[in-house]
């Protein structure tokens, strides 16, 4: 995944505006060009912006280099559609949940959708 990408989800998942993420340190404008990657962003102000949410540096990083399909994703879907108010994205997620695109949860999840 591409770093303007993976704030995006992070933001997404914080449930923070644009200007909000920017945290002062950047103009939203600025922001908003690096999610989109129209903009780069330096790795001294990434790590600022993103240890001022308290996000871990190391795991952002991690998501950059070798994004994974985890039950953090669909949980980090989920959370995202719900800040976004997204019923679409939702409803896509529960049935692709429904139709096999999670077979069961190791930690003993029931989305009581069957």
């Amino acid at each position: 995944m591409k770093i303007g990408q993976v704030l995006k989800e992070y933001r997404l998942h914080a449930g923070l505006t644009q200007t909000e993420m920017a945290a002062g340190l950047v103009s939203e404008s600025f922001y908003s060009k690096v999610e989109r990657g129209v903009h780069e962003i330096n790795a001294e102000l990434l790590i600022k912006i993103l240890e001022a949410h308290n996000f871990d540096v190391i795991a952002f990083f991690q998501r950059v280099i070798k994004p994974v399909n985890s039950y953090f994703d669909i949980e980090s879907k989920i959370i995202i559609a719900k800040n976004t108010k997204n019923l679409a994205m939702l409803d896509k997620i529960k049935k692709d949940l429904k139709n096999g695109g999670v077979r069961h949860s190791p930690i003993g999840l029931n989305f009581g959708w069957n």
